[in-house]
């Protein structure tokens, strides 16, 4: 389990979600509100962004 959970930890998609919480909670004083605020809005654009993806990818692959 020890392995597992070391394994895990070292990967980017772990990592990285993390420090950027970090530095978010950092560069807002560890204020929880605002940190939830700016954790939703990159989320929320995130998904807006694959989104817009998709339909193109959907839209140019069903064109040809």
């Amino acid at each position: 389990m020890k392995s597992f959970i070391e394994r895990q930890l070292y990967q980017p998609a772990v990592v990285l979600p993390m420090v950027d919480l970090m530095q978010l909670m950092v560069s807002h004083d560890f204020n929880m509100s605002q940190v939830g605020f700016m954790v939703a809005t990159r989320g929320a654009r995130a998904a807006l962004q694959r989104s817009r993806r998709l339909l193109c990818a959907a839209h140019c692959g069903g064109a040809h």
